[in-house]
C-alpha cells in the first residue's frame, strides 16, 4: 500500500526521493516517532470538544510525521470541511494552520478523496491536477504535486468520516508508514466520534434541562409574583422541586410541589408532574380534584415515588385583596405575612401525593388582604442545616423571624431574601433544593388593581 507522489523536476542529491545517508528523509524515525504519535493519539481521547480535538488532530503529525497533515471530514449538503497544519516550504519548526470548505464540485475532482469516503480505498493517492495542489500552494508555498502525499480514512460512527492527508515535501511514504498513519487516522476517527456523541448528548441534556427548568412567572392581574430557586445541585440548575402561575381570566392558579430525591431524577419526574398537571387542567380546575388524579397518575407511573404538594386558586376580590382555595398534598403549610410584619400560617394537611391509593388530601380557603403576602417554600428552607452549629436545622420559628421583618416588602424581595439568609446558614454545607414562591394581593381602586 505505497501511496506516493509525483514531481515534475528530476531529483537532486538529497533531496529525498530515495535514502540519504542509509535512511529516508522526512519518514517516521521508527520506533520513536510512531510511539510519540501513538501518545497523541491516545491524547486525542482526552478532548471532548470537535472543533478543538480536529486542530490538535492536524497538529500532533507535524512535522515529525509529515510537512503537512489536513483532515477532511464530509458535511450532510456533500461539501467537505477541511483544517490543515503545515510548515512552509523548507521549515520545520514554526506550524501554521488553516481552514476551508470545498464545495461539491471541488470535491467531485478529488478522486482520492470519493475512493477513501466510499469505502472503495482505505489508502489512496492525489494525482497532478487534483484540488489539493492549490491547498498546498496556498498554504505553505508547496508547487505542483512536489512530494509525496498519502491520504488515509477516518473512520465514523457509521462509515467514513473523511480522510486524513499527509504531505512530505521530500521523502515518500512505504507500507511501515502508511500502517502507522492508518492507525493514527483511526484514533482520530474514534476521538471524534466519541466527541460529536458528547456534543450531541450535553446538547441533549442542555434541551432538556431547559424544558425542566421552572417558566418564568407571568405577570397576573391583582398579585405581585416572585420566586426563588436553589437546586442541590449547585452545578444544575433543575431539581425536584417546581413552581408554576397560569393566568385566568377570574385571577390565576398556582401550583408547587417537592418530589422525594434531588438531581436529575427527581427533575424528570418534576417534569412529568408539571406536564400532567397541566394536561388535568384543560379538564379539572379543582385543586383537590387535581391532587386525587396525580395521585393515580404517580401510583402507575412509579410506586417508589411520591411528591408533597400545594395547589390553589386565586380570584380577586371586590374591594381589593385576594380569595384563595388552596389544596394541600403533605407540603409545609404556608405563611402570610402581613404589611405589619405579622405571621400566620394557614394550615391544609393532607397526605403525599403518590404514597398510597387512598390517600386523603385536604382543602382551604382564606383570604390576602391588600398587601399580604403569601409564602409558600419547600422543606429545604426549614430544614436546611448549618455545619457550624452541629447540623442545627433552620426550622419555622427562625423562618417566620425573618418573614416578620419582610412586612410590606414587594413579593420579589421576599423570596430573594429567604433563599440569601437559607445560604447563609447553610455556611457552604450540603442542603437540598431550596425554592419559595410569593404571592402578594395588590390593593384595588375602583375595583382595578392598584400597580403603584
Amino acid at each position: 500500500m505505497l501511496a506516493s507522489g509525483t514531481s515534475d523536476r528530476a531529483p537532486l542529491e538529497g533531496d529525498g526521493a530515495g535514502p540519504v545517508g542509509g535512511r529516508r528523509a522526512g519518514a517516521l524515525p521508527a520506533p520513536a516517532a510512531v510511539a510519540r504519535l501513538r501518545r497523541a493519539a491516545r491524547e486525542l481521547g482526552n478532548i471532548l470538544h470537535p472543533v478543538r480535538l480536529v486542530e490538535q488532530a492536524v497538529r500532533f503529525p507535524v512535522p515529525e510525521a509529515a510537512q503537512m497533515c489536513a483532515l477532511f471530514l464530509t458535511q450532510p449538503d456533500g461539501s467537505v470541511r477541511w483544517t490543515a497544519a503545515f510548515t512552509s516550504e523548507g521549515g520545520r519548526r514554526r506550524v501554521g494552520t488553516g481552514e476551508g470548505v470545498w464545495d461539491r464540485g471541488t470535491v467531485d475532482g478529488a478522486a482520492w478523496l470519493n475512493e477513501v469516503v466510499d469505502g472503495a480505498r482505505t489508502v489512496a493517492e492525489p494525482t497532478p491536477g487534483d484540488p489539493v495542489e492549490k491547498l498546498l500552494l496556498e498554504l505553505a508555498g508547496y508547487g505542483g504535486a512536489r512530494g509525496a502525499l498519502c491520504a488515509v480514512a477516518v473512520p465514523g460512527l457509521s462509515g467514513t468520516a473523511g480522510a486524513l492527508l499527509f504531505h512530505r515535501a521530500r521523502g515518500y511514504f512505504d507500507a511501515a508508514d502508511t500502517e502507522a498513519l492508518t492507525e493514527y487516522a483511526e484514533r482520530v476517527g474514534s476521538a471524534l466520534g466519541a466527541a460529536r456523541m458528547y456534543q450531541y448528548q450535553a446538547r441533549t441534556a442542555s434541551t432538556l434541562k431547559a424544558a425542566l427548568v421552572p417558566a418564568p412567572l407571568p405577570g397576573v392581574a391583582h398579585a405581585v409574583l416572585g420566586a426563588a430557586f436553589r437546586s442541590a445541585v449547585e452545578a444544575e440548575r433543575i431539581g425536584g422541586d417546581f413552581y408554576q402561575v397560569n393566568e385566568l381570566e377570574e385571577g390565576f392558579d398556582f401550583s408547587f410541589g417537592d418530589v422525594c430525591g434531588k438531581g436529575n431524577d427527581a427533575a424528570l419526574l418534576t417534569g412529568m408532574i408539571r406536564q400532567s398537571l397541566e394536561a388535568l387542567r384543560l379538564v379539572e380546575q379543582d385543586p383537590r380534584r387535581l391532587l386525587e388524579l396525580l395521585n393515580v397518575l404517580l401510583l402507575r407511573t412509579d410506586p417508589e415515588k411520591f411528591s408533597t404538594m400545594l395547589l390553589g386558586l386565586a380570584s380577586p376580590l371586590p374591594d381589593g385583596g385576594l380569595r384563595v382555595r388552596a389544596a394541600g398534598g403533605g407540603h409545609p403549610p404556608p405563611l402570610v405575612v402581613g404589611v405589619d410584619g405579622t405571621v400566620r400560617e394557614v394550615s391544609i394537611g393532607g397526605l403525599f401525593v403518590g404514597a398510597v391509593e387512598e390517600a386523603v388530601f385536604r382543602e382551604t380557603e382564606f383570604t390576602l388582604a391588600p398587601g399580604e403576602t403569601m409564602v409558600v417554600f419547600s422543606d429545604g428552607v426549614t430544614e436546611a442545616r448549618n455545619p457550624l452549629l452541629g447540623g442545627e436545622m433552620l426550622g419555622e420559628e427562625r423562618l417566620a423571624r425573618l418573614l416578620s421583618e419582610c412586612g410590606g416588602m414587594p413579593a420579589p424581595a421576599v423570596s430573594d431574601r429567604i433563599v440569601q439568609v437559607v445560604g447563609d446558614w447553610l455556611d457552604g454545607g450540603e442542603h437540598d433544593d431550596i425554592t419559595v414562591l410569593t404571592v402578594q394581593a395588590r390593593a384595588t381602586r375602583g375595583g382595578v388593581a392598584d400597580d403603584r
